[in-house]
């Protein structure tokens, strides 16, 4: 049997390597980077109206999984390997000073 890679939240490993950056704008430069998208999913309580959340690309799995949200059947939330996480980081920074 494969050993599992652990994963973490956004939030939390951006904490753990201490990086000056919100999981949003960490967010939206994923998406800008084309690693992480924005999907849409009918909501379950407002008739009509979407809900969006984010999805990890093809491009983007080498760095997470996409997990089920146990509270939203069908959404999913990123969730990215520990150990590769810097090398992620780091192309995070990278954009961020590109674009700044």
């Amino acid at each position: 049997m494969g050993t599992v890679e652990k994963t973490d939240s956004m939030t939390k490993l951006l904490s753990l390597h201490r990086a000056e950056i919100s999981a949003v704008k960490a967010n939206k430069t994923l998406v800008a980077l084309n690693l992480l998208s924005e999907e849409e999913r009918p909501s379950a309580k407002y008739a009509g109206k979407m809900k969006k959340y984010k999805a990890l690309t093809e491009t983007g799995l080498p760095y997470g999984i996409n997990l089920e949200n146990p509270n939203s059947p069908g959404q999913t939330t990123p969730h990215y390997f520990i150990d590769k996480f810097a090398h992620l980081l780091a192309l995070i920074q990278e954009e961020i000073e590109r674009k700044g």
